[in-house]
């Protein structure tokens, strides 16, 4: 986690906490922290976010949904990280009514062979599927595509930030 000292008009300093969430993971927080998940190609982006309590979550995900026995990091898989990130965001205080979501990514950067075309499709579609499924709405959205993103989480407003490769521009969700 890095720690970074903002000044403000009366010079004193106001610190956020910006907590990296790598390929496969995921994190959830009450504590105010920016989320940031670079290098989004195909992988999914997941912003949980109680609008009541500010409890917040963002993962990183690889891979659209995970076979029954797979061991592997509930990060990994969108319907495993959505699924994970609501019951843990619970746990921390959130009311289930009051969370909304926003999706990022699943660009078509690249075809991977064990899984064909379209797995970046394949990934947001599959986000939308289980979010519909568990009565979350999708406040906002910025998938598809042929560029990469960054996305910046800042749990405390529910601001996402999206940075597109190849743009100077930066678009707000």
């Amino acid at each position: 986690m890095k720690t970074f000292n903002f000044g403000t008009d009366d010079d004193e300093e106001e610190t956020r906490e910006e907590r990296l969430v790598g390929v496969s993971g995921y994190h959830v927080t009450n504590e105010g922290e920016t989320l940031v998940a670079y290098g989004l190609g195909a992988c999914v982006a997941i912003a949980l976010w109680d609008t009541d309590t500010g409890v917040g979550a963002l993962a990183h995900t690889l891979l659209p949904r995970q076979d029954s026995g797979q061991g592997a990091s509930s990060g990994k898989y969108v319907d495993a990280a959505i699924q994970t990130m609501l019951r843990e965001m619970v746990e921390a205080g959130a009311g289930y009514s009051s969370i909304e979501a926003r999706l990022v990514g699943g660009a078509d950067i690249f075809e991977l062979k064990a899984l064909g075309k379209g797995v970046g499709r394949k990934n947001a579609a599959v986000a939308r599927e289980e979010l519909d499924r568990l009565d979350v709405p999708i406040v906002a959205e910025s998938t598809g595509g042929e560029h990469g993103r960054t996305v910046e989480f800042d749990t405390s407003t529910g601001r996402v930030e999206v940075t597109t490769a190849h743009s100077d521009e930066i678009e707000v969700l």
